[in-house]
């Protein structure tokens, strides 16, 4: 019987325990939110301020709601809905205080064609709009190639290349292409940091090619004053070997001047051009 007893009491103090931690939670309130954007210093595309717009606009602050009735869903799923959010964690600590950590996809590379298009892009081909706030040390791609996306498209590039039967392939591949170069880039201990920009051309299609015409592709150092000719992206350790072999055996004076590692075993340089004087009047 005293067992019994004992029990029930034990019982009842849990369930008056429960009871007790169920209302407190109830009436407990947000106070706050904190917004922690990670690699902030590197990167600034989100911003707390941006991040708390978003929230704001889509009607989910929780300034003064019951702990119990935010949606922490809602709130995580609208914040990585922003083009630039690679992931969010959102979370409520027992003092009130709702906070969300935020990664921020990061891009390795800006184009900016001939054709008007103007974006970053990340390694695995997701594409982000330009921001006007935030500026990232990537080498930029200009010149001409078509994309297999329209002008203003935000998003996995697979996206819009599953959704349209009128892309070629090939733009989608040139992409991969490109952003595995730019990758090798920063890995390889001799090139890392030297590139700056990569200039892109198209080639003319001939009368017996049909389709699309992969780019070419030349290479301005960041130091130097010169450009390195590439071609297409093919076999591109041993064309940067090549220039790496060429640049630290020092024969030529580089600065102006243009090499050319397309070909298999081969280091064509050519000088620049002399300027030519301006005729003075006597």
């Amino acid at each position: 019987m005293g067992k019994t007893i004992f029990w029930c009491a034990v019982v009842a103090f849990f369930v008056a325990a429960g009871l007790l931690r169920s209302r407190k939670e109830s009436e407990r309130t947000v106070e706050s939110v904190e917004v922690i954007v990670k690699d902030a210093d590197e990167m600034g595309f989100i911003t707390p301020e941006i991040v708390l717009g978003i929230i704001e606009s889509e009607g989910l602050n929780p300034i003064g709601m019951s702990v119990e009735s935010v949606d922490l869903a809602r709130i995580n799923s609208a914040v990585e809905e922003y083009s630039f959010t690679e992931r969010a964690i959102t979370y409520i600590d027992y003092s009130g205080k709702l906070s969300v950590e935020v990664s921020q996809r990061k891009p390795i590379v800006r184009i900016c064609t001939d054709e008007g298009y103007d974006f970053y892009l990340t390694r695995g081909l997701y594409v982000l709009p330009v921001q006007g706030h935030a500026k990232v040390d990537v080498p930029i791609v200009t010149g001409s190639a078509s994309m297999p996306f329209a002008k203003g498209f935000e998003g996995a590039a697979k996206e819009w290349y599953d959704g349209s039967k009128k892309n070629h392939p090939e733009n989608y591949n040139f992409l991969l292409k490109l952003t595995n170069f730019v990758t090798f880039t920063e890995q390889d201990e001799w090139l890392r940091g030297k590139v700056v920009q990569i200039v892109l051309t198209t080639p003319q299609a001939t009368s017996s090619q049909k389709g699309y015409c992969e780019p070419k592709v030349e290479v301005v150092p960041r130091e130097g004053g010169y450009v390195v000719a590439l071609g297409r992206l093919e076999e591109v350790e041993a064309k940067v070997e090549r220039w790496r072999k060429f640049a630290e055996a020092k024969v030529v004076d580089m600065n102006g001047g243009r090499l050319n590692v397309e070909y298999e075993g081969q280091a064509l340089w050519q000088a620049p051009q002399p300027k030519a004087k301006k005729n003075q009047k006597k």
